[in-house]
């Protein structure tokens, strides 16, 4: 959604994920526990590990320095 900005003309973009496919019936969700948990990612990756390894594996350790350096500061 990024990326495509700027060549569209839309007032807000809203990112969604898969909710549409679960609502749908598409895609199954990951069992309560997990949701609980926060593992959901894992249960989707074990689902579509093709599609989303990569995602994960590139994202994830961003968005954890980014939350870590986000704690720090306000620890001060």
């Amino acid at each position: 959604m990024a990326q495509m900005r700027p060549l569209l003309k839309a007032p807000l973009l809203v990112g969604v994920g898969a909710a549409f496919d679960f609502h749908a019936g598409l895609l199954a969700q990951a069992p309560p526990w997990m949701q609980r948990s926060g593992l959901e990612w894992a249960f989707r990756l074990s689902r579509e590990p093709r599609r989303l390894w990569r995602r994960y594996a590139t994202q994830n350790p961003r968005f954890i320095a980014a939350f870590a350096r986000q704690y720090r500061a306000s620890r001060r």
